[in-house]
C-alpha cells in the first residue's frame, strides 16, 4: 500500500512539472505573440491615442476624467463581444476576416482623407461627418451621453482592426494561445490608451496646479503646460489623421491580391525610399484614393443621413 502511495505522489510530481513547463511554455508563447500582434496594431492605438481627446476636450473640466472612464468600460465590453467572436470566424469562417479588414480600412481611409480635406480648406468644419464638440443642450447628462457615444463609436472601428489584425497574426496558434493573446493585446489597447488620454486631457489642470506653487520653476513648467494644451491637441489631430491613412492604406494593400505589388514595386529604388514608399507614402496615396471615392459616393447617393 505505501509503495502504490508512493509511486501515485512521484507521478503527481511527474505531472505537476509537465504542467508547468507547459503553462511556462504557453505564456512565452502569449508574450512573443503578443509582442508580435502590438506591432502590427501600433498604427491603431496611435491613430486612437490622437482621436480620442478630440471628443473629450470640450467637456466640463470636473467630468473629463468620469467621461473618460465611461469611454474606458465601453471599449472594455466592446472588445470582450468581439474576442469571442473573432475566434469562432477564425474557426468556421477565416474568409470574413479579409472583408473585414478592408472595410475597417476603408472607413479609415475616408475619415483620414475627410479630416485632411477639412484642414486644408477643401471641407469646411461643419460638412464633416463628426462633431466633436458638445451638443448644443442644457441636458447636460444627454450631452455627456452624446459625447460618449460619439468617441465609442470610433473606438469601436478601431477595436475591430485591433482585434482583427491580433487574430489574423496568431490564426495558426494554439486555441489558448490565441484567446491569451488577444486577452492581453485588448487590455493594454483600452488601459495604455485611455491612460495616456486621460493624462493629455488634464495636462492643463496640471499646470493650473503648478502655477499656485511658489516655487518659480514650476509656475514656469505650469504656464507651459497651459500654452501647449491647444497646440498639443492641434498636433494630434494632425498625427491622427495621418495614422489613419497609414494603417488603413496598409490594411488595404495588404489584404486586396490585386494590390499586394504596390508594397514591391520600389523595392529597387536606392536609399531608404522602398521603405518609406512602403510604409509611409504608398499607403497614404493610396487610402486617400480610397477616401476620395467614398466620398464622391457618399455626396452621389441621394439618401443621406
Amino acid at each position: 500500500m505505501s509503495g502504490l502511495i508512493s509511486y501515485i505522489g512521484a507521478l503527481a510530481d511527474d505531472l505537476s512539472v509537465v504542467a508547468t513547463k507547459v503553462a511556462a511554455g504557453s505564456l512565452d508563447d502569449i508574450a512573443n505573440q503578443t509582442a508580435k500582434s502590438l506591432s502590427k496594431t501600433a498604427g491603431i492605438l496611435i491613430d486612437d491615442t490622437a482621436t480620442i481627446p478630440q471628443y473629450v476636450s470640450n467637456t466640463a473640466a470636473k467630468r473629463e476624467l468620469p467621461v473618460i472612464w465611461k469611454i474606458t468600460k465601453k471599449s472594455l465590453r466592446n472588445k470582450a463581444l468581439m474576442i469571442p467572436i473573432a475566434i469562432l470566424i477564425t474557426y468556421f469562417a477565416p474568409w470574413i476576416m479579409a472583408p473585414i479588414l478592408i472595410l475597417g480600412g476603408s472607413y479609415l481611409a475616408y475619415e483620414g482623407t475627410e479630416s485632411l480635406a477639412e484642414k486644408l480648406g477643401f471641407i469646411k468644419a461643419h460638412e464633416h461627418a463628426h462633431d466633436h464638440s458638445m451638443p448644443d443642450t442644457q441636458d447636460l447628462t444627454a450631452a455627456e451621453d452624446a459625447t460618449v457615444n460619439s468617441a465609442v463609436r470610433t473606438d469601436t472601428i478601431l477595436s475591430i482592426e485591433i482585434i482583427a489584425l491580433t487574430i489574423s497574426s496568431v490564426a495558426t496558434e494554439p486555441l489558448a494561445t490565441q484567446l491569451g493573446v488577444l486577452i492581453v493585446v485588448a487590455l493594454i489597447a483600452t488601459f495604455a490608451v485611455y491612460g495616456i488620454v486621460g493624462m493629455i486631457i488634464k495636462m492643463d489642470d496640471v499646470g493650473f496646479y503648478l502655477q499656485e506653487k511658489q516655487n518659480k520653476l514650476y509656475q514656469a513648467i505650469g504656464s507651459l503646460l497651459i500654452k501647449g494644451m491647444p497646440k498639443v491637441l492641434k498636433t494630434l489631430g494632425w498625427i491622427g489623421m495621418i495614422a489613419m491613412l497609414m494603417v488603413g492604406g496598409s490594411i488595404i494593400m495588404h489584404n486586396i491580391d490585386q494590390l499586394h505589388f504596390l508594397s514591391s514595386f520600389a523595392n529597387n529604388l536606392p536609399s531608404i525610399l522602398p521603405l518609406l514608399m512602403e510604409l509611409f507614402i504608398t499607403p497614404v496615396t493610396l487610402a486617400i484614393v480610397v477616401g476620395i471615392l467614398i466620398i464622391a459616393i457618399k455626396k452621389l447617393t441621394p439618401f443621406q443621413a
